[in-house]
């Protein structure tokens, strides 16, 4: 079975080096000490293709974080045929996908790929807290709006940690989950008062609920995470002196080799389309 994998990061060159191992006919482009590298313009279509995750294409390129190459969506449209995976698609490579008539599967779109995917998510956002932060997360009082996937692991193991875990959730439902799993849990009315106390806030939530209000009453040591992308003012957050950094696409940054493995079985066990 030949495979083509199109830019992304370490997870991208990792499921090269799997999909490789396994005796698959594997071409890479954009992935620098990836198995069977070529240009652009010597790739051919496979079977597979595969495209960066969580994003597979932003404002007409295909992401390539770990080389110095650009890849132009326009260079790379005609390798888009059989059974193609990627992340999350922009407007540019949308309109290519409908011309050729392929359909992209998302992974994140599937339950069983999202949920032990947000086991590496959430020990990543910990690792990322915990060299920004001067303190210790026992005790630590450590706020988590939204209680999805990610939120739900995350908080378990910040639990074990020994952190004070305080959840503020939208859903009457997450906040059901959350109380359920033995937290306390607030609606997105007490976020103000809730934040102002924390040591560290986790924004799991995908919409802007983190903004320039919510930032103002915090205190100027704690730490602002954002695992989605655009659910904190990170500017405002930096303009009153407060660290606040965006961490999407986690498990390709922490843990790249148990992504690239979930992402090869996901793929070697969906019938080809």
């Amino acid at each position: 079975m030949t495979w083509l994998i199109l830019g992304g990061d370490l997870r991208s060159k990792m499921l090269a080096e799997v999909a490789a191992a396994k005796g698959h006919d594997v071409q890479t482009v954009g992935l620098p000490g990836a198995p069977d590298s070529v240009s652009i313009e010597d790739a051919r279509p496979a079977h597979i293709t595969v495209l960066p995750i969580p994003i597979a294409e932003r404002d007409g390129k295909i992401p390539t974080p770990i080389s110095n190459e650009t890849l132009p969506l326009e260079q790379a449209a005609h390798l888009l045929s059989g059974t193609t995976w990627g992340g999350e698609p922009g407007a540019a490579l949308g309109a290519v996908l409908q011309r050729g008539g392929v359909t992209m599967i998302n992974p994140n779109d599937i339950e069983s790929y999202a949920i032990a995917n947000a086991h590496l998510s959430a020990e990543g956002a910990i690792v990322s807290a915990l060299v920004r932060y001067p303190g210790t997360i026992q005790g630590a009082r450590v706020l988590i709006v939204g209680y999805g996937r990610i939120a739900r692991v995350l908080a378990r193991l910040l639990d074990v940690w020994g952190a004070n875990v305080i959840i503020c959730a939208r859903n009457p439902d997450a906040r059901a989950w959350a109380q359920a799993d033995g937290h306390l849990a607030h609606n997105m009315d007490e976020l103000k008062r809730e934040s102002s106390a924390c040591d560290i806030l986790f924004q799991t939530a995908p919409v802007m609920l983190v903004d320039s209000g919510i930032i103002g009453g915090m205190k100027r040591d704690a730490l602002i995470s954002d695992l989605t992308r655009g659910g904190v003012d990170i500017e405002a957050a930096e303009s009153l002196g407060l660290t606040a950094w965006r961490d999407s696409g986690i498990p390709g940054k922490y843990a790249p080799a148990a992504a690239a493995k979930i992402l090869y079985e996901l793929i070697i066990s969906t019938p080809l389309r």
